[in-house]
């Protein structure tokens, strides 16, 4: 399933770990071409920057990513 593409949250996950690398890395198990995996990187950056509210932030990225993603999700929020 897609959902399992992405790193699964995990208590051993460092914040300092999560880095725009970090971000392309993953994004890349779902989008594969180097292109796409970079502009969703660059949109959910402007997405973490600029959401008012967990909320939010949790509603553009699953209309960025799709519900499938929900588990890397939760973790982008958690580390927000």
């Amino acid at each position: 399933a897609a959902n399992d593409n992405f790193t699964r949250p995990s208590k051993a996950l460092q914040p300092h770990s999560i880095d725009a690398f970090w971000l392309q890395r993953n994004l890349s198990k779902v989008y594969p071409e180097a292109t796409d995996a970079k502009l969703k990187a660059q949109e959910l950056l402007e997405i973490l920057k600029t959401a008012s509210d967990d909320r939010e932030l949790e509603n553009q990225l699953v209309i960025l990513l799709g519900y499938g993603q929900f588990d890397f999700i939760k973790t982008l929020r958690t580390h927000r």
